[in-house]
């Protein structure tokens, strides 16, 4: 879940260090504030895809069952929580510039199935020529993302889109889970570096055009204190331009990232380019607006397999996500000896505030195609189907209720290619999920 929270925790952290700016010469103080959110969930999803691996004791193997997310019925009923503590500040030096470091810490709750302690940490300095962050942080390009309106923040990558309330299959992926790269994020936001280390540039605003640009050494590597051999480095560029016309409000962004990702091995020459394209327009209290992503990458013509270049190795099947492996001729691969895989997603949304009072509806589809796609699943892509009706209700300065229906379908496209019913069952699967709770900011 805490994916899908880097543009609001971008947002308010800003606001956090900037507020607490200390005088000339003084020492960086540390503010505290964060967010705690808490929710429970009905959860209502297909039981073929649930009795995977031990409905009616039906013996299936061990990567199948794997990708149920667990064996049997998963609970009807479910506790659901995400929060982080931040702490931050900063100082003005004699000469102007401002200096200040942030770092947020998991403090329970782990919707997200994230182990990572430090959700993000870097330090940054501000002057006139605008911004420069180094650490883990998201990049430019997603830090000026704009998307669909989500009222509940829960409809995308954090909740019902990200298999958090109704079980994505393992093996479908969505255009940020595209095999040889870290993440599996179901988003329009290019946040597919995952917070590796990087040095991110953000430029002034000018007359309500921002411009981002950030530089990654190794997308692959987050929090690691050890060099690696793979030169998987990345850069991109993004911008906002966010005004008001009389009445009407328009943010319009867009952004690219390339990467590199010439590790060797069945990955050799692999490049990956993403782009992403947001827009909102906000009128009398209605917000209409959606966003899209698309990411291409390939080998360059590269023939993995054997000397002769006429099929693909099993243990390349078996990196694509392919769990029966085998040997699958090279002619039959969609583009000859080259090959290609990607995806895009995008989503839609209107909503209408008044007061305490919100609510709004988002839809959210991705296609992705990977290396096996083009053999066993017949061309198809994987797809994911979202759609979520939220609402939310403002108690008090940083207290919120919120509520959300939904429904999402997971797919798999080699969904009738199995060898059995229980090899079918297990990629695909979909259901409701209504839940209810408060987020708290402070």
């Amino acid at each position: 879940m805490k994916k899908i929270l880097f543009a609001s925790t971008a947002l308010v952290a800003a606001g956090m260090m900037n507020a607490g700016a200390a005088e000339a010469a003084d020492k960086i103080k540390i503010n505290i504030g964060g967010f705690s959110k808490w929710y429970v969930a009905g959860i209502f999803q297909a039981d073929e895809f649930q009795s995977v691996g031990a409905g009616g004791g039906t013996a299936v193997n061990a990567n199948i069952a794997a990708q149920t997310n667990g064996s049997g019925h998963k609970a009807n009923v479910n506790v659901l929580g995400d929060n982080e503590i931040w702490f931050s500040g900063d100082t003005t030096l004699d000469n102007g510039l401002k200096v200040g470091v942030f770092v947020s810490l998991e403090a329970g709750g782990h919707t997200d199935l994230s182990t990572d302690v430090i959700d993000a940490s870097y330090a940054w300095v501000e002057g006139g020529f605008g911004k420069v962050m180094l650490g883990t942080h998201n990049n430019g390009t997603a830090l000026l993302h704009v998307q669909a309106p989500d009222v509940s923040a829960m409809a995308g990558a954090g909740g019902l889109a990200g298999g958090y309330l109704v079980s994505r299959p393992s093996s479908v992926m969505g255009p940020n889970g595209i095999v040889g790269w870290t993440g599996t994020l179901q988003t329009t936001a290019i946040v597919t570096d995952d917070k590796a280390e990087k040095i991110t540039y953000v430029a002034p605003s000018f007359y309500g055009l921002t411009v981002g640009a950030s530089y990654v050494p190794n997308v692959t590597r987050q929090d690691v204190r050890v060099n690696t051999a793979d030169r998987a480095q990345a850069a991109g560029a993004g911008a906002l331009y966010a005004n008001t016309f009389g009445p009407v409000g328009l943010k319009v962004s867009a952004g690219v990232v390339w990467a590199d990702l010439g590790a060797g091995g069945v990955y050799a020459e692999k490049a990956l380019v993403q782009q992403a394209y947001g827009t909102n327009v906000s009128y009398a209290g209605f917000t209409l607006g959606g966003s899209y992503q698309r990411a291409a990458q390939d080998h360059g013509g590269q023939k993995p397999g054997s000397v002769a270049g006429t099929a693909l190795n099993t243990s390349l099947l078996s990196a694509a996500g392919d769990t029966r492996g085998g040997v699958v001729a090279l002619s039959t691969v969609k583009g000859g000896n080259q090959i290609d895989f990607g995806g895009y997603a995008y989503d839609a949304g209107l909503s209408y505030a008044s007061g305490p009072y919100s609510i709004g509806f988002t839809y959210f589809h991705s296609s992705t195609i990977g290396i096996v796609n083009s053999t066993i699943r017949n061309g198809k892509d994987d797809t994911i189907d979202a759609y979520s009706v939220g609402g939310k209700y403002n108690l008090g300065p940083g207290v919120d209720l919120v509520g959300l229906a939904g429904y999402v379908d997971y797919k798999d496209q080699r969904k009738g290619s199995g060898a059995n019913a229980q090899i079918d069952n297990a990629y695909e699967n979909s259901g409701w999920a209504v839940l209810s709770g408060v987020q708290l900011t402070f």
